[in-house]
Protein backbone atom coordinates (compact mmCIF):
# COMPACT_ATOMS: atom_id res chain seq x y z
CA UNK A 1 0.00 0.00 0.00
CA UNK A 2 2.88 2.39 0.74
CA UNK A 3 4.31 1.63 -2.26
CA UNK A 4 1.66 2.45 -4.48
CA UNK A 5 1.35 5.70 -2.54
CA UNK A 6 4.88 6.58 -3.36
CA UNK A 7 4.52 5.56 -7.11
CA UNK A 8 1.20 7.93 -7.05
CA UNK A 9 2.78 10.62 -5.52
CA UNK A 10 6.00 10.75 -7.78
CA UNK A 11 3.87 10.37 -10.87
CA UNK A 12 2.04 13.18 -10.09
CA UNK A 13 4.98 15.12 -9.31
CA UNK A 14 6.41 14.14 -13.08
CA UNK A 15 3.14 14.81 -14.50
CA UNK A 16 3.35 18.29 -12.39
CA UNK A 17 6.97 19.11 -13.39
CA UNK A 18 6.25 18.84 -17.01
CA UNK A 19 3.73 20.56 -17.19
CA UNK A 20 4.08 24.57 -19.20
CA UNK A 21 4.51 27.54 -17.01
CA UNK A 22 2.17 29.64 -19.13
CA UNK A 23 0.98 32.38 -16.22
CA UNK A 24 2.58 35.20 -14.66
CA UNK A 25 3.64 34.53 -11.17
CA UNK A 26 0.44 32.73 -10.49
CA UNK A 27 -2.25 35.36 -12.28
CA UNK A 28 -3.94 33.85 -15.60
CA UNK A 29 -2.64 35.19 -18.79
CA UNK A 30 -4.03 37.47 -21.12
CA UNK A 31 -5.95 35.58 -23.70
CA UNK A 32 -8.38 38.06 -24.64
CA UNK A 33 -11.06 35.17 -24.38
CA UNK A 34 -13.01 37.73 -21.91
CA UNK A 35 -14.52 39.82 -24.65
CA UNK A 36 -17.57 39.09 -25.79
CA UNK A 37 -17.49 39.82 -29.89
CA UNK A 38 -20.31 39.69 -32.01
CA UNK A 39 -18.62 37.01 -35.13
CA UNK A 40 -17.27 38.36 -38.26
CA UNK A 41 -16.79 42.00 -36.68
CA UNK A 42 -14.13 43.91 -35.62
CA UNK A 43 -15.70 45.83 -32.70
CA UNK A 44 -13.80 45.95 -29.40
CA UNK A 45 -15.51 44.91 -25.89
CA UNK A 46 -16.69 48.34 -25.43
CA UNK A 47 -18.33 51.42 -27.02
CA UNK A 48 -16.61 55.06 -27.04
CA UNK A 49 -17.35 58.59 -26.67
CA UNK A 50 -15.29 61.51 -27.61
CA UNK A 51 -14.30 62.17 -24.05
CA UNK A 52 -14.26 58.36 -22.42
CA UNK A 53 -11.37 55.91 -22.29
CA UNK A 54 -12.03 52.40 -21.57
CA UNK A 55 -10.20 49.74 -20.58
CA UNK A 56 -9.96 45.74 -20.89
CA UNK A 57 -8.80 43.72 -18.28
CA UNK A 58 -7.39 40.16 -19.10
CA UNK A 59 -5.40 37.97 -16.86
CA UNK A 60 -3.02 39.97 -15.07
CA UNK A 61 -3.18 43.07 -17.23
CA UNK A 62 -5.17 46.25 -17.92
CA UNK A 63 -5.24 47.44 -21.56
CA UNK A 64 -6.22 50.45 -22.83
CA UNK A 65 -8.99 50.38 -25.18
CA UNK A 66 -8.25 52.22 -28.18
CA UNK A 67 -10.38 55.22 -29.30
CA UNK A 68 -11.19 56.73 -32.71
CA UNK A 69 -12.44 60.04 -33.85
CA UNK A 70 -13.26 59.71 -37.35
CA UNK A 71 -10.60 57.35 -38.32
CA UNK A 72 -7.84 59.01 -36.05
CA UNK A 73 -6.68 56.73 -33.67
CA UNK A 74 -5.04 56.37 -30.18
CA UNK A 75 -2.51 54.32 -28.87
CA UNK A 76 -4.05 50.57 -27.28
CA UNK A 77 -5.62 48.07 -28.10
CA UNK A 78 -8.90 46.81 -30.03
CA UNK A 79 -9.91 42.92 -29.21
CA UNK A 80 -10.46 41.15 -32.62
CA UNK A 81 -12.28 38.03 -33.56
CA UNK A 82 -11.50 38.05 -37.34
CA UNK A 83 -10.21 34.98 -39.25
CA UNK A 84 -9.27 36.00 -42.98
CA UNK A 85 -6.53 37.96 -43.75
CA UNK A 86 -8.47 40.16 -46.76
CA UNK A 87 -7.18 43.98 -46.65
CA UNK A 88 -9.42 45.18 -50.05
CA UNK A 89 -10.95 47.73 -47.80
CA UNK A 90 -7.98 49.56 -46.60
CA UNK A 91 -7.96 50.83 -42.70
CA UNK A 92 -11.49 49.59 -42.44
CA UNK A 93 -9.22 46.09 -42.24
CA UNK A 94 -7.05 46.99 -39.93
CA UNK A 95 -8.16 44.10 -37.11
CA UNK A 96 -7.08 41.40 -38.71
CA UNK A 97 -4.01 39.27 -38.20
CA UNK A 98 -1.42 37.79 -40.79
CA UNK A 99 -1.99 34.50 -39.49
CA UNK A 100 -5.56 34.70 -40.24
CA UNK A 101 -7.32 34.92 -36.45
CA UNK A 102 -5.89 33.98 -32.74
CA UNK A 103 -2.72 32.74 -31.81
CA UNK A 104 -4.71 30.13 -29.77
CA UNK A 105 -8.80 30.66 -28.76
CA UNK A 106 -10.73 33.06 -30.76
CA UNK A 107 -9.81 36.46 -29.90
CA UNK A 108 -6.18 38.64 -29.95
CA UNK A 109 -5.39 42.13 -29.45
CA UNK A 110 -4.35 44.73 -32.58
CA UNK A 111 -2.00 47.34 -30.84
CA UNK A 112 -2.26 50.35 -32.14
CA UNK A 113 1.17 52.15 -31.63
CA UNK A 114 1.28 56.25 -31.89
CA UNK A 115 3.45 59.14 -30.80
CA UNK A 116 1.12 61.23 -28.67
CA UNK A 117 -0.40 58.81 -26.37
CA UNK A 118 0.64 56.35 -23.85
CA UNK A 119 2.06 53.39 -25.56
CA UNK A 120 1.35 50.98 -22.33
CA UNK A 121 -0.15 48.14 -20.84
CA UNK A 122 -0.05 48.06 -17.22
CA UNK A 123 -0.11 44.99 -14.79
CA UNK A 124 -2.85 44.44 -11.69
CA UNK A 125 0.53 43.29 -9.53
CA UNK A 126 3.84 43.55 -10.23
CA UNK A 127 5.82 40.57 -12.00
CA UNK A 128 8.43 39.38 -14.16
CA UNK A 129 6.27 38.69 -17.44
CA UNK A 130 7.31 35.40 -19.51
CA UNK A 131 6.35 36.50 -22.59
CA UNK A 132 3.76 36.76 -25.23
CA UNK A 133 2.93 36.11 -28.73
CA UNK A 134 3.47 38.51 -31.41
CA UNK A 135 2.08 39.02 -35.34
CA UNK A 136 2.14 41.58 -38.38
CA UNK A 137 -1.45 42.87 -38.96
CA UNK A 138 -2.63 41.50 -42.67
CA UNK A 139 -3.04 45.26 -43.34
CA UNK A 140 0.58 45.88 -42.66
CA UNK A 141 1.93 42.83 -44.33
CA UNK A 142 0.04 43.71 -47.40
CA UNK A 143 1.68 47.82 -47.24
CA UNK A 144 5.15 46.16 -46.63
CA UNK A 145 4.84 44.05 -49.52
CA UNK A 146 3.30 46.60 -52.01
CA UNK A 147 4.40 50.15 -50.23
CA UNK A 148 2.99 52.38 -47.47
CA UNK A 149 1.54 54.70 -50.12
CA UNK A 150 2.90 57.64 -48.04
CA UNK A 151 6.18 56.86 -48.11
CA UNK A 152 8.91 59.45 -50.03
CA UNK A 153 10.44 55.74 -51.02
CA UNK A 154 8.12 54.08 -53.13
CA UNK A 155 7.17 50.45 -53.44
CA UNK A 156 7.40 47.89 -50.83
CA UNK A 157 10.44 46.97 -48.63
CA UNK A 158 13.79 46.22 -49.79
CA UNK A 159 16.59 44.14 -48.29
CA UNK A 160 17.71 47.50 -46.23
CA UNK A 161 14.51 48.28 -45.07
CA UNK A 162 12.95 46.89 -41.50
CA UNK A 163 10.37 47.94 -38.76
CA UNK A 164 10.85 47.15 -35.67
CA UNK A 165 8.97 46.86 -32.17
CA UNK A 166 11.05 47.76 -29.03
CA UNK A 167 9.55 46.53 -25.82
CA UNK A 168 10.35 48.04 -22.56
CA UNK A 169 8.90 48.60 -18.99
CA UNK A 170 8.49 50.18 -15.84
CA UNK A 171 8.54 49.44 -12.14
CA UNK A 172 6.99 51.87 -9.85
CA UNK A 173 7.58 54.87 -12.18
CA UNK A 174 11.19 53.97 -13.12
CA UNK A 175 12.26 52.40 -16.05
CA UNK A 176 13.72 49.19 -16.08
CA UNK A 177 17.27 49.32 -18.01
CA UNK A 178 16.81 46.80 -20.59
CA UNK A 179 14.60 46.33 -23.96
CA UNK A 180 13.71 43.13 -25.91
CA UNK A 181 13.73 44.12 -29.46
CA UNK A 182 11.87 42.01 -31.82
CA UNK A 183 11.70 43.17 -35.63
CA UNK A 184 8.32 42.33 -37.79
CA UNK A 185 9.72 42.91 -40.51
CA UNK A 186 13.61 42.35 -41.87
CA UNK A 187 13.83 43.19 -45.45
CA UNK A 188 11.68 40.60 -47.58
CA UNK A 189 10.80 38.46 -44.50
CA UNK A 190 8.05 39.52 -42.47
CA UNK A 191 6.63 37.87 -39.39
CA UNK A 192 3.34 36.21 -40.80
CA UNK A 193 2.48 33.79 -38.15
CA UNK A 194 2.48 33.84 -34.53
CA UNK A 195 5.91 34.53 -33.01
CA UNK A 196 6.96 33.84 -29.73
CA UNK A 197 8.15 37.10 -27.87
CA UNK A 198 10.31 36.24 -24.44
CA UNK A 199 9.88 39.10 -21.86
CA UNK A 200 11.47 37.73 -19.00
CA UNK A 201 14.94 39.90 -19.69
CA UNK A 202 12.77 43.03 -18.41
CA UNK A 203 12.78 42.02 -15.12
CA UNK A 204 9.80 42.91 -12.41
CA UNK A 205 7.42 45.20 -13.43
CA UNK A 206 4.26 46.80 -13.60
CA UNK A 207 4.22 48.53 -17.07
CA UNK A 208 5.24 47.40 -20.18
CA UNK A 209 5.94 49.88 -23.01
CA UNK A 210 5.90 49.55 -26.97
CA UNK A 211 7.74 51.69 -29.36
CA UNK A 212 7.75 51.39 -33.06
CA UNK A 213 10.16 52.68 -35.86
CA UNK A 214 11.57 51.76 -39.01
CA UNK A 215 13.45 52.60 -42.68
CA UNK A 216 10.06 54.03 -44.44
CA UNK A 217 9.66 57.48 -43.26
CA UNK A 218 8.69 61.28 -44.42
CA UNK A 219 8.61 64.44 -42.69
CA UNK A 220 6.41 63.05 -40.31
CA UNK A 221 8.06 60.33 -39.31
CA UNK A 222 7.07 56.62 -39.60
CA UNK A 223 5.08 55.87 -42.33
CA UNK A 224 4.51 51.95 -42.39
CA UNK A 225 1.38 51.69 -40.33
CA UNK A 226 2.17 51.09 -36.19
CA UNK A 227 -0.09 48.21 -35.66
CA UNK A 228 0.78 44.92 -34.44
CA UNK A 229 -0.98 41.81 -33.10
CA UNK A 230 -0.63 40.50 -29.54
CA UNK A 231 -2.39 37.20 -27.91
CA UNK A 232 -1.29 34.86 -24.84
CA UNK A 233 0.57 37.91 -23.04
CA UNK A 234 2.54 36.38 -20.29
CA UNK A 235 2.78 33.12 -21.54
CA UNK A 236 5.79 30.99 -21.55
CA UNK A 237 6.95 29.69 -24.51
Amino acid sequence: MKKSFLFVAALALTFAACQPRTDVENNTIATFEEAAITPATIESTFKYSNDTLAFLQSGNFEIQQTVSWGGAMTAGGVVSNQTTTDVKNGYADAYKSAAGGAYAGKNFLVWYSDSYSPNVIKLTKAATVPGMYVCNTALVESMIKVGDKMSTVAGGFTENDHLLLTIGGSLEGKEVNSTVEFYLAKGTNIVNQWTYVDLSTLGKVDELHFTMSGTKTNSYGLTTPTYFCIDNLGASK
